[in-house]
């Protein structure tokens, strides 16, 4: 769980570092974002989905993946509201 948490601010710090490059041009941002978006979404779908199965009832387990639907569909908005 605590790599967990650091790959987590990991991502954070690179989402950070996408926005403060916003200025320097659409190449920069063009290539970050992505990236910091991709991350996310491998470490939530290989790391976390497996823990989420093993260790919850099916209806707690729904419930978490849910969220991480939801996580995904707010990087989707802000992607394209940016």
């Amino acid at each position: 769980m605590l790599l967990q948490l650091v790959t987590a601010l990991a991502a954070l710090a690179g989402a950070a570092c996408s926005l403060l490059a916003e200025g320097s041009g659409t190449g920069v941002v063009s290539g970050i974002l992505p990236f910091t978006a991709g991350g996310f979404i491998y470490l939530g779908t290989v790391s976390v989905i497996p823990e989420i199965l093993r260790n919850s009832g099916p209806g707690q387990a729904l419930l978490q993946l849910l969220a991480l639907l939801a996580g995904v569909a707010m990087m989707l908005l802000i992607a394209h509201y940016e």
